[in-house]
């Protein structure tokens, strides 16, 4: 009797955990590892630090990848609100900035905003989703 318990509480487990979707750790990672990272991968140049406070981000920067800016903010996830950002992103794939809407993208602590038109979004993408 155990053992069917034990299997049907293991089997539980796994029904319950496939939905959820999986995040990237990188909290410990920061805006700068990934500027550099970005830079190198796509051959963008720094185009400036991007103001937080609209969307509540602890840090934001701008990079110039084919004529065209792109931005990416982290968030701190071990808070609720930066939680709940990202995974507004996650459902939504756009943000509200200063009331316009950008598309947008999540990886683990990180936001990429304004990629989708850019005529490198493929080796954005590849980059981003790889750091």
């Amino acid at each position: 009797m155990f053992r069917f318990l034990s299997i049907l509480f293991s089997a539980a487990l796994v029904v319950l955990f496939s939905g959820c979707k999986s995040t990237v750790e990188n909290n410990d990672r920061t805006a700068l590892e990934l500027c550099r990272y970005m830079m190198q991968q796509t051959g963008g140049k720094f185009d400036g630090a991007m103001a937080v406070e609209p969307i509540h981000a602890d840090d934001g920067f701008a990079l110039k990848i084919a004529d065209r800016q792109v931005a990416f903010y982290k968030f701190n996830t071990k808070y609720k609100k930066a939680r709940d950002k990202i995974e507004y992103v996650d459902k939504n794939g756009f943000i509200y900035i200063y009331g316009f809407k950008y598309s947008a993208i999540s990886r683990g602590s990180f936001i990429m905003v304004d990629y989708e038109t850019n005529p490198l979004k493929d080796k954005l993408l590849e980059a981003f989703n790889s750091f």
